[in-house]
């Protein structure tokens, strides 16, 4: 595993920027010595094309990244992901462990588990935090999408997945987030408003039935675990909350032994989280 501190490219691709060619020096200092990492990230969002980033870097100023240079010289977040890397291999240990891409892109996801070369990788995009009090969170949550990464592979080959493979993969990394960071309180594992989560409480049998019926189709992935639908009554973000639940419905229908053959790296996980009383189950496996 490497942390790999992109931030500091870019900073140095800031102070560089006005004595000469700003898309050059982005190129450079930034871009070529991250192809990898780039391409992988890009692909995966589409969030630009080549001439899209070259518009935008012709427009960045220094000036604008003055608060994020600051929270980092006061808070490293490189120590931040060493400290938490080691409380999440205490819980999984991950051989190889994940590389961790800590950068600063263009409306970046605050974090996300992408392939890079072949093999999982944690990307933190770092001008979307204002602080750093969901940072572990964050990583936390993406270690756990690493642990599961070869085994959802393996179960959903194509590259449209339904929903049913974000209620089991967001689920897993809730409940790992979850046995990791003890003091957290759960709506924000579930990164809800603790408002927000009580109506999820008192609307659960609605929302698992919703997405019980939908989940060999994907429309409802980008409502659920995005910004929702004010039309329909639905709340942003909610899916995490119905991962959970359905996940643990499951895991306490079938057991943490027959969880442990499909997942083999998280069964102690599933016995700790049987024996600790936190799932609050209502309605048997859907799946």
């Amino acid at each position: 595993m490497a942390i790999k501190r992109l931030y500091l490219d870019f900073f140095k691709f800031l102070a560089e920027m006005e004595k000469g060619d700003p898309w050059s020096s982005f190129q450079e200092l930034y871009l070529k010595p991250y192809n990898d990492f780039f391409a992988a990230y890009w692909e995966r969002f589409s969030f630009f094309d080549p001439n899209q980033i070259k518009e935008r870097v012709l427009q960045i100023k220094e000036g604008d990244y003055g608060q994020l240079k600051s929270l980092i010289q006061a808070n490293d977040p490189a120590l931040l992901a060493e400290e938490t890397l080691k409380k999440c291999q205490k819980v999984l240990p991950l051989d190889p462990e994940p590389d961790i891409y800590l950068f600063v892109g263009f409306f970046s996801a605050e974090g996300t588990t992408l392939e890079v070369s072949g093999a999982p990788a944690i990307a933190l995009g770092l001008e979307r935090f204002k602080d750093f009090r969901d940072f572990s969170l964050l990583l936390t949550h993406e270690y756990g999408h690493c642990a599961q990464w070869p085994f959802l592979k393996e179960f959903f080959p194509y590259k449209e997945k339904p929903l049913l493979y974000s209620i089991i993969s967001e689920g897993l990394a809730v409940f790992f987030s979850e046995t990791v960071l003890t003091d957290i309180p759960l709506h924000r594992h579930l990164f809800l408003t603790p408002e927000r989560l009580k109506w999820c409480w008192e609307n659960q049998e609605a929302l698992l039935a919703l997405a019980g019926a939908d989940l060999a189709f994907s429309k409802l992935i980008p409502i659920l675990f995005g910004p929702g639908d004010d039309k329909a009554g639905l709340p942003p973000r909610i899916g995490y909350f119905i991962a959970r639940q359905m996940l643990g419905n499951c895991l306490s229908h079938h057991g943490a032994e027959y969880f442990g053959q499909e997942f083999p790296n998280f069964k102690k996980l599933f016995q700790d989280l049987l024996s600790s009383g936190k799932l609050k189950i209502q309605k048997d496996c859907p799946f």
